[in-house]
Protein backbone atom coordinates (compact mmCIF):
# COMPACT_ATOMS: atom_id res chain seq x y z
CA UNK A 1 0.00 0.00 0.00
CA UNK A 2 1.35 3.43 -0.98
CA UNK A 3 0.51 6.69 0.72
CA UNK A 4 -0.55 9.73 -1.26
CA UNK A 5 1.40 12.52 0.43
CA UNK A 6 -1.15 15.23 -0.26
CA UNK A 7 -3.67 13.86 2.18
CA UNK A 8 -2.14 10.60 3.44
CA UNK A 9 -5.03 8.63 1.92
CA UNK A 10 -4.45 5.09 0.79
CA UNK A 11 -3.60 4.92 -2.90
CA UNK A 12 -2.52 1.52 -4.19
CA UNK A 13 -2.40 2.64 -7.84
CA UNK A 14 -0.30 5.79 -7.73
CA UNK A 15 3.18 4.73 -8.86
CA UNK A 16 4.26 8.10 -10.24
CA UNK A 17 4.29 10.11 -7.02
CA UNK A 18 7.92 11.12 -6.60
CA UNK A 19 7.59 11.23 -2.85
CA UNK A 20 5.49 8.11 -2.31
CA UNK A 21 6.65 6.11 0.65
CA UNK A 22 6.11 2.61 1.84
CA UNK A 23 3.74 3.10 4.73
CA UNK A 24 3.23 0.51 7.48
CA UNK A 25 0.92 -1.99 5.85
CA UNK A 26 -1.39 -2.18 8.80
CA UNK A 27 -1.76 1.61 9.34
CA UNK A 28 -5.45 1.49 8.47
CA UNK A 29 -6.07 -1.60 10.52
CA UNK A 30 -6.53 -3.87 7.51
CA UNK A 31 -3.18 -5.67 7.66
CA UNK A 32 -2.14 -8.81 9.42
CA UNK A 33 -0.97 -6.91 12.47
CA UNK A 34 -2.72 -3.94 14.07
CA UNK A 35 -0.80 -0.68 14.36
CA UNK A 36 -0.19 0.38 17.94
CA UNK A 37 -2.08 3.39 19.36
CA UNK A 38 1.29 5.12 19.80
CA UNK A 39 2.16 4.66 16.13
CA UNK A 40 -1.23 6.04 15.08
CA UNK A 41 -0.67 9.08 17.29
CA UNK A 42 2.70 9.65 15.64
CA UNK A 43 1.23 9.29 12.17
CA UNK A 44 -1.37 11.95 13.00
CA UNK A 45 1.36 14.16 14.47
CA UNK A 46 3.34 13.80 11.23
CA UNK A 47 0.28 14.81 9.20
CA UNK A 48 -0.17 17.88 11.40
CA UNK A 49 3.51 18.83 11.32
CA UNK A 50 3.86 18.70 7.53
CA UNK A 51 1.15 21.32 6.92
CA UNK A 52 2.85 24.35 5.34
CA UNK A 53 6.19 22.50 5.54
CA UNK A 54 5.93 20.51 2.31
CA UNK A 55 8.92 22.17 0.61
CA UNK A 56 11.46 21.97 3.43
CA UNK A 57 14.40 19.62 3.01
CA UNK A 58 14.00 18.04 6.46
CA UNK A 59 10.34 17.35 5.81
CA UNK A 60 11.04 15.74 2.44
CA UNK A 61 13.79 13.56 3.89
CA UNK A 62 11.48 12.45 6.67
CA UNK A 63 8.66 11.68 4.24
CA UNK A 64 10.83 9.64 1.87
CA UNK A 65 11.52 7.28 4.77
CA UNK A 66 8.23 7.75 6.55
CA UNK A 67 7.74 4.17 7.73
CA UNK A 68 11.27 3.94 9.10
CA UNK A 69 11.09 7.37 10.77
CA UNK A 70 7.76 6.71 12.49
CA UNK A 71 8.77 3.26 13.70
CA UNK A 72 12.08 4.65 14.92
CA UNK A 73 10.29 7.40 16.85
CA UNK A 74 7.82 4.90 18.27
CA UNK A 75 10.67 2.73 19.53
CA UNK A 76 12.56 5.67 21.05
CA UNK A 77 9.46 6.91 22.84
CA UNK A 78 8.65 3.46 24.16
CA UNK A 79 12.22 3.03 25.42
CA UNK A 80 12.52 6.63 26.61
CA UNK A 81 15.69 7.04 24.53
CA UNK A 82 14.38 9.93 22.39
CA UNK A 83 16.73 12.90 22.09
CA UNK A 84 16.11 16.19 20.30
CA UNK A 85 18.25 16.99 17.30
CA UNK A 86 20.12 20.28 16.71
CA UNK A 87 17.96 23.27 15.87
CA UNK A 88 18.44 25.92 13.19
CA UNK A 89 18.89 29.48 14.44
CA UNK A 90 18.42 32.58 12.31
CA UNK A 91 17.08 36.13 12.31
CA UNK A 92 13.71 36.75 10.68
CA UNK A 93 13.20 40.34 9.58
CA UNK A 94 9.43 40.36 8.99
CA UNK A 95 6.86 41.16 10.28
CA UNK A 96 9.25 42.33 13.00
CA UNK A 97 12.88 41.46 13.57
CA UNK A 98 13.20 38.47 15.85
CA UNK A 99 15.33 35.47 16.60
CA UNK A 100 13.90 32.17 15.36
CA UNK A 101 15.15 28.81 16.60
CA UNK A 102 13.49 26.15 14.47
CA UNK A 103 13.41 22.52 15.50
CA UNK A 104 14.35 19.68 13.17
CA UNK A 105 11.27 18.33 11.37
CA UNK A 106 11.53 15.04 13.28
CA UNK A 107 11.28 16.97 16.53
CA UNK A 108 8.37 18.97 15.13
CA UNK A 109 6.51 15.70 14.73
CA UNK A 110 7.11 15.00 18.42
CA UNK A 111 6.01 18.54 19.29
CA UNK A 112 2.69 17.92 17.54
CA UNK A 113 2.43 14.52 19.21
CA UNK A 114 2.83 16.17 22.62
CA UNK A 115 0.56 19.08 21.70
CA UNK A 116 -2.21 16.72 20.60
CA UNK A 117 -2.02 14.97 23.95
CA UNK A 118 -2.04 17.92 26.31
CA UNK A 119 -3.78 20.77 24.43
CA UNK A 120 -7.34 19.48 25.10
CA UNK A 121 -6.59 19.40 28.84
CA UNK A 122 -5.27 22.95 29.01
CA UNK A 123 -7.77 24.45 26.60
CA UNK A 124 -10.47 23.76 29.17
CA UNK A 125 -8.47 25.61 31.79
CA UNK A 126 -7.78 28.75 29.73
CA UNK A 127 -10.07 31.76 30.00
CA UNK A 128 -12.32 32.45 27.02
CA UNK A 129 -10.34 35.54 26.05
CA UNK A 130 -6.93 33.93 25.66
CA UNK A 131 -6.48 34.08 21.91
CA UNK A 132 -3.11 32.70 20.85
CA UNK A 133 -2.52 29.14 19.63
CA UNK A 134 -6.10 28.00 20.24
CA UNK A 135 -8.57 26.28 17.99
CA UNK A 136 -11.21 28.76 16.82
CA UNK A 137 -9.36 31.77 18.25
CA UNK A 138 -6.47 33.86 16.90
CA UNK A 139 -5.84 37.49 15.95
CA UNK A 140 -9.12 38.14 14.14
CA UNK A 141 -11.07 36.68 17.04
CA UNK A 142 -9.12 38.87 19.47
CA UNK A 143 -9.76 42.01 17.41
CA UNK A 144 -13.49 41.33 17.33
CA UNK A 145 -13.54 40.65 21.06
CA UNK A 146 -11.79 43.99 21.67
CA UNK A 147 -14.51 45.71 19.64
CA UNK A 148 -17.17 43.96 21.70
CA UNK A 149 -15.46 45.03 24.92
CA UNK A 150 -15.72 48.67 23.86
CA UNK A 151 -19.34 48.32 22.85
CA UNK A 152 -20.41 46.50 26.01
CA UNK A 153 -18.44 48.69 28.40
CA UNK A 154 -19.76 51.89 26.83
CA UNK A 155 -23.34 50.71 26.36
CA UNK A 156 -24.74 53.24 28.83
CA UNK A 157 -22.84 56.13 27.30
CA UNK A 158 -20.05 56.04 29.86
CA UNK A 159 -16.52 56.97 28.87
CA UNK A 160 -14.44 53.87 28.18
CA UNK A 161 -10.85 53.48 29.29
CA UNK A 162 -8.32 51.09 27.79
CA UNK A 163 -5.15 49.70 29.36
CA UNK A 164 -2.56 47.84 27.28
CA UNK A 165 0.31 45.93 28.84
CA UNK A 166 3.26 43.96 27.53
CA UNK A 167 5.93 41.81 29.17
CA UNK A 168 9.59 42.57 28.63
CA UNK A 169 11.29 39.85 26.57
CA UNK A 170 8.53 37.39 27.39
CA UNK A 171 9.70 34.20 25.69
CA UNK A 172 13.29 34.75 26.79
CA UNK A 173 12.28 35.35 30.41
CA UNK A 174 10.09 32.29 31.01
CA UNK A 175 11.50 30.32 33.93
CA UNK A 176 11.64 26.68 32.85
CA UNK A 177 11.34 25.27 36.38
CA UNK A 178 8.21 27.29 37.06
CA UNK A 179 6.84 26.36 33.64
CA UNK A 180 7.43 22.65 34.18
CA UNK A 181 5.60 22.74 37.51
CA UNK A 182 2.68 24.68 36.03
CA UNK A 183 2.37 22.16 33.19
CA UNK A 184 2.54 19.09 35.43
CA UNK A 185 0.16 20.58 38.00
CA UNK A 186 -2.25 21.50 35.24
CA UNK A 187 -2.20 18.04 33.73
CA UNK A 188 -2.50 16.06 36.93
CA UNK A 189 -3.52 12.57 35.91
CA UNK A 190 -5.60 13.76 32.98
CA UNK A 191 -3.13 12.72 30.30
CA UNK A 192 -3.15 9.19 28.90
CA UNK A 193 0.19 7.41 29.41
CA UNK A 194 1.27 10.16 31.78
CA UNK A 195 4.78 8.70 32.15
CA UNK A 196 5.56 9.19 28.44
CA UNK A 197 3.87 12.59 28.44
CA UNK A 198 5.89 13.84 31.42
CA UNK A 199 9.07 12.42 29.83
CA UNK A 200 8.47 14.50 26.69
CA UNK A 201 7.46 17.60 28.62
CA UNK A 202 10.68 17.47 30.61
CA UNK A 203 12.73 16.87 27.46
CA UNK A 204 11.07 19.78 25.66
CA UNK A 205 10.98 22.32 28.48
CA UNK A 206 14.56 21.82 29.65
CA UNK A 207 16.10 21.39 26.21
CA UNK A 208 18.81 23.91 25.38
CA UNK A 209 17.95 24.80 21.77
CA UNK A 210 21.23 26.65 21.24
CA UNK A 211 23.31 23.57 22.04
CA UNK A 212 24.83 22.38 18.77
CA UNK A 213 22.47 24.69 16.85
CA UNK A 214 23.20 25.48 13.20
CA UNK A 215 23.26 29.22 12.50
CA UNK A 216 21.94 30.43 9.17
CA UNK A 217 22.33 34.14 9.81
CA UNK A 218 25.60 36.00 10.16
CA UNK A 219 26.54 37.18 13.67
CA UNK A 220 26.02 40.76 12.47
CA UNK A 221 22.28 40.03 12.11
CA UNK A 222 22.01 40.07 15.92
CA UNK A 223 23.76 43.44 16.24
CA UNK A 224 20.63 45.59 16.50
CA UNK A 225 18.39 42.98 18.11
CA UNK A 226 17.50 43.96 21.70
CA UNK A 227 19.22 41.74 24.25
CA UNK A 228 15.91 40.62 25.75
CA UNK A 229 14.88 39.26 22.34
CA UNK A 230 17.57 36.58 22.12
CA UNK A 231 18.02 33.31 24.01
CA UNK A 232 21.76 33.99 23.94
CA UNK A 233 21.21 36.57 26.68
CA UNK A 234 18.67 34.66 28.76
CA UNK A 235 19.37 33.75 32.38
CA UNK A 236 20.22 30.10 33.12
CA UNK A 237 17.20 27.77 32.80
CA UNK A 238 15.15 30.55 31.23
CA UNK A 239 13.69 31.07 27.78
CA UNK A 240 11.77 29.20 25.12
CA UNK A 241 12.55 29.14 21.39
CA UNK A 242 10.14 31.20 19.31
CA UNK A 243 8.89 29.14 16.39
CA UNK A 244 8.05 25.86 18.09
CA UNK A 245 4.43 24.80 18.54
CA UNK A 246 5.12 23.67 22.08
CA UNK A 247 6.56 27.10 22.95
CA UNK A 248 3.31 28.76 21.89
CA UNK A 249 1.22 26.43 24.02
CA UNK A 250 3.58 26.64 26.98
CA UNK A 251 3.52 30.44 26.77
CA UNK A 252 -0.25 30.28 27.27
CA UNK A 253 0.09 27.88 30.18
CA UNK A 254 2.64 30.16 31.85
CA UNK A 255 0.32 33.19 31.87
CA UNK A 256 -2.88 31.30 32.57
CA UNK A 257 -2.60 32.01 36.30
CA UNK A 258 -2.27 35.71 35.53
CA UNK A 259 -5.42 35.56 33.38
CA UNK A 260 -7.44 34.08 36.23
CA UNK A 261 -5.92 36.57 38.67
CA UNK A 262 -7.04 39.50 36.53
CA UNK A 263 -10.53 38.06 36.08
CA UNK A 264 -11.15 36.73 39.60
CA UNK A 265 -9.06 38.88 41.93
CA UNK A 266 -9.00 42.19 40.10
CA UNK A 267 -12.56 41.69 38.78
CA UNK A 268 -11.72 43.05 35.33
CA UNK A 269 -14.59 41.78 33.20
CA UNK A 270 -13.28 43.00 29.86
CA UNK A 271 -9.83 41.46 29.61
CA UNK A 272 -8.09 39.63 26.77
CA UNK A 273 -4.59 38.40 26.01
CA UNK A 274 -2.70 37.33 22.90
CA UNK A 275 0.63 35.81 23.98
CA UNK A 276 1.90 38.64 26.24
CA UNK A 277 -0.15 41.48 24.72
CA UNK A 278 -2.81 42.28 27.34
CA UNK A 279 -5.90 44.41 26.91
CA UNK A 280 -8.04 45.65 29.82
CA UNK A 281 -11.18 47.73 29.27
CA UNK A 282 -13.13 49.50 32.03
CA UNK A 283 -15.39 52.48 32.59
CA UNK A 284 -13.38 53.48 35.68
CA UNK A 285 -9.91 54.83 35.01
CA UNK A 286 -8.83 54.27 38.61
CA UNK A 287 -9.69 50.55 38.40
CA UNK A 288 -7.23 50.20 35.52
CA UNK A 289 -4.50 52.39 37.00
CA UNK A 290 -4.75 50.37 40.23
CA UNK A 291 -4.51 47.13 38.29
CA UNK A 292 -1.08 48.04 36.92
CA UNK A 293 0.74 47.70 40.24
CA UNK A 294 -1.19 44.54 41.16
CA UNK A 295 -0.32 42.87 37.87
CA UNK A 296 3.30 44.02 38.10
CA UNK A 297 3.58 42.52 41.58
CA UNK A 298 1.93 39.24 40.56
CA UNK A 299 4.21 38.82 37.55
CA UNK A 300 7.32 39.51 39.57
CA UNK A 301 6.43 37.37 42.56
CA UNK A 302 4.74 34.40 40.94
CA UNK A 303 6.28 34.18 37.46
CA UNK A 304 9.54 36.16 37.63
CA UNK A 305 8.46 38.41 34.78
CA UNK A 306 8.67 42.17 34.30
CA UNK A 307 6.11 44.50 32.76
CA UNK A 308 7.67 46.45 29.92
CA UNK A 309 7.78 49.99 31.38
CA UNK A 310 7.52 51.71 27.98
CA UNK A 311 4.52 49.66 26.87
CA UNK A 312 2.09 50.52 29.64
CA UNK A 313 -0.61 52.52 27.85
CA UNK A 314 -3.68 53.88 29.65
CA UNK A 315 -6.02 56.04 27.56
CA UNK A 316 -9.58 56.68 26.52
CA UNK A 317 -10.94 54.36 23.86
CA UNK A 318 -12.12 57.28 21.74
CA UNK A 319 -8.56 58.10 20.72
CA UNK A 320 -8.10 54.66 19.20
CA UNK A 321 -5.49 52.13 20.20
CA UNK A 322 -3.24 49.53 18.59
CA UNK A 323 -4.03 45.87 19.22
CA UNK A 324 -2.97 42.80 17.25
CA UNK A 325 -1.79 44.78 14.26
CA UNK A 326 -4.95 46.87 13.89
CA UNK A 327 -5.99 50.28 15.18
CA UNK A 328 -9.28 50.01 17.03
CA UNK A 329 -11.79 52.82 17.59
CA UNK A 330 -15.25 52.54 19.16
CA UNK A 331 -16.88 52.59 15.71
CA UNK A 332 -14.24 51.33 13.32
CA UNK A 333 -11.05 49.32 12.86
CA UNK A 334 -8.24 50.28 10.50
CA UNK A 335 -5.00 48.57 9.58
CA UNK A 336 -2.03 49.49 11.72
CA UNK A 337 1.12 50.87 10.14
CA UNK A 338 2.98 47.57 10.40
CA UNK A 339 0.17 45.61 8.73
CA UNK A 340 0.01 48.10 5.86
CA UNK A 341 3.79 48.09 5.38
CA UNK A 342 3.96 44.30 5.50
CA UNK A 343 1.16 44.01 2.95
CA UNK A 344 2.99 46.34 0.57
CA UNK A 345 6.18 44.34 1.07
CA UNK A 346 4.24 41.12 0.41
CA UNK A 347 3.01 42.48 -2.93
CA UNK A 348 6.22 44.09 -4.18
CA UNK A 349 8.66 41.50 -2.76
CA UNK A 350 6.94 38.14 -3.29
CA UNK A 351 8.50 34.91 -2.08
CA UNK A 352 9.55 32.42 -4.80
CA UNK A 353 7.11 29.72 -3.65
CA UNK A 354 3.89 30.43 -5.58
CA UNK A 355 1.57 28.66 -3.15
CA UNK A 356 3.13 30.28 -0.10
CA UNK A 357 2.93 33.69 -1.77
CA UNK A 358 -0.74 33.10 -2.62
CA UNK A 359 -1.50 32.22 1.00
CA UNK A 360 0.30 35.37 2.19
CA UNK A 361 -1.67 37.64 -0.13
CA UNK A 362 -4.98 35.97 0.63
CA UNK A 363 -4.32 36.25 4.36
CA UNK A 364 -3.75 40.01 4.17
CA UNK A 365 -6.71 40.57 1.85
CA UNK A 366 -8.96 38.52 4.11
CA UNK A 367 -7.94 40.49 7.19
CA UNK A 368 -8.20 43.91 5.59
CA UNK A 369 -11.49 43.19 3.84
CA UNK A 370 -13.05 42.31 7.17
CA UNK A 371 -12.68 45.89 8.29
CA UNK A 372 -13.02 47.74 5.01
CA UNK A 373 -9.27 48.15 4.62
Amino acid sequence: MNCNNDNLNENANNKSNAFSVRCVRDCAGGGRQSASPLFLELRQAYTDARRHKRSTLNQLKFERNLEHELISLERELQNRTYELRPSVCFINELPIKREIIAADFRDRVVHHFLYNRIYPVFDKKFIYDSYSCRVGKGTLFGINRARRFLKSCGANGAEVWVLRLDIRGYFMAIDRKILFKLIMDGLGKASEDSDLTSFLIRKTVFNDPLKNARFRSLPSAWADLPKDKSLMNSAPDCGLPIGNLTSQLFANVYLNRLDHFVKRELKIKYYGRYVDDMLLVHADKSALSGAISRIREFLSKELKLILHPRKIKLQTAGKGFAFLGMYIYPNKVVAGRRIAENFRNCIFNPVPDYFRQTRRVQSYIGLLSRFGG
